[in-house]
């Protein structure tokens, strides 16, 4: 499945050509292409551990407030852990409801072309959410937003809400700024293995936090480094319940 990764690659390229084409028209288009690629080593969904390390790659188109996007996970050791590759396809919409709080829908299709004997091959789940700015509420607290989200998913018939709280510092001498984020949440899936046979019921909370760096090298170009700790509770036996990841990549806007 690595042909995935060079799918996305490939689709990277074309935005690059289109833009390039597109170079001579004055009028600023009302889209944007954004491709990036990363490295994790560990990938973690929702307080559970899909995979050691692994590759990350996405390229997503946006028109105004609409977005469709593909995402993937490859890892690098599957031979030796067993890990699959994971294929998301996405598609979202925000609607501005004031100056500070936004609303966000969200439609996502999960595809493991890898896993068989009776694992997960697909699920597929909406979402809604918000994100509000609290700025909005006293200047001193510019650079803090919070948001909740709920999903269902179809397949799984699980149901997951999150709520987080985030912080930009901004470090201008450096051309920087340090992203924090913290993060709790709660899954109930009432079928976690549909394609097993069996109704497996699992319900979990898991909780974490996070730090991101980037940094711009250029107009469309930013590099970004960040890490994360997240655990988890009540989950089965013998799933790890600490996880401590590092990651970096390179985002590229067309």
């Amino acid at each position: 499945m690595k042909k995935i990764a060079l799918i996305i690659a490939a689709l990277a390229v074309a935005g690059v050509s289109y833009a390039a084409d597109s170079a001579t028209v004055t009028t600023k288009p009302s889209y944007s292409v954004t491709s990036d690629f990363s490295y994790t080593s560990e990938y973690v969904f929702r307080g559970i551990q899909s995979s050691y390390a692994a590759t990350q790659g996405s390229v997503e188109v946006g028109q105004d407030d609409f977005r469709v996007g593909i995402w993937t996970n490859q890892p690098t050791n599957s031979a030796t852990t067993g890990a699959t590759n994971e294929i998301d396809f996405y598609a979202g919409y925000k609607l501005k409801l004031d100056r500070d709080l936004t609303a966000d829908f969200v439609a996502t299709y999960y595809y493991y072309p890898e896993n068989n004997g009776g694992a997960t091959r697909n699920s597929y789940e909406l979402g809604v959410g918000g994100t509000y700015d609290l700025v909005g509420l006293n200047p001193g607290f510019a650079g803090i937003s919070t948001s909740l989200y709920y999903y269902y998913d179809f397949r799984l018939r699980a149901q997951t809400l999150q709520v987080s709280v985030g912080y930009s510092l901004a470090l201008k001498d450096f051309g920087t700024s340090l992203d924090f984020s913290v993060f709790a949440g709660q899954v109930a899936a009432k079928k976690l293995f549909p394609d097993s046979g069996f109704k497996i019921r699992e319900s979990y909370g898991y909780y974490g936090i996070g730090l991101n760096i980037p940094y711009k090298l250029a107009e469309n170009a930013q590099v970004h480094i960040g890490t994360s700790y997240t655990f988890n509770t009540n989950v089965p036996v013998g799933t790890v319940r600490n996880n401590l990841a590092v990651n970096g990549g390179i985002t590229l806007g067309f």
